[in-house]
């Protein structure tokens, strides 16, 4: 009787147990906390400013979706993140500025990255910048960087969703892009 009541107890152990960690791995580990951080950086007050100030304008889809493209971090040794970017492969279907062999294989900085925590996920966007969604299509104003790679420029104000698709996104007919560099 001792030992059916033992058993009965570790069974009941084993439950609970089993059953906090199916709540924590699929509640706490696989939520996603939006963070969104401040930054410096130059900003342009018309779609004439930020098409002169773009060294590479191009219209395209990424080609990856969030979760599976290439995150870009470095913290430091007491864990503090210096940097968090995310590395979109593009789809070029059009470039309205700059050299079109840049625009071969294009992949394109964007000022968003995630990690995952113990806590969960972390998203951390610079200045509420929105990740490009696969298959959407975008209009890109982009700059170089000093590494030759080309980045976002104007955060959420550089990207413009061209189809609707993305409803997080700016639409490209309703802001400062006037449909006169879509016919270029």
């Amino acid at each position: 009787m001792l030992l059916k009541k033992k058993s009965t107890l570790i069974s009941l152990g084993l439950v609970l147990i089993l059953a906090a960690v199916a709540y924590y791995y699929f509640t706490i580990y696989h939520s996603v906390r939006d963070i969104s951080t401040a930054a410096s950086y130059k900003g342009y007050p018309t779609a004439k400013a930020l098409f002169s100030g773009a060294d590479l304008v191009v219209i395209g889809s990424p080609i990856k979706g969030f979760e599976d493209r290439e995150v870009l971090m470095k913290e430091t040794s007491t864990g503090v993140i210096m940097y968090i970017l995310t590395s979109t492969e593009i789809k070029v279907e059009k470039v309205l500025k700059g050299p079109k062999e840049d625009a071969v294989d294009l992949k394109v900085i964007e000022p968003i990255g995630q990690r995952q925590t113990i806590r969960g996920k972390e998203r951390i966007a610079i200045e509420g910048y929105t990740a490009m969604k696969k298959g959407s299509q975008y209009l890109i104003f982009l700059g170089k960087n000093t590494f030759g790679q080309y980045g976002v420029i104007n955060m959420q104000a550089g990207k413009f969703n061209l189809d609707g698709t993305d409803p997080a996104d700016l639409s490209g007919e309703n802001h400062i892009i006037n449909k006169e560099y879509l016919q270029k």
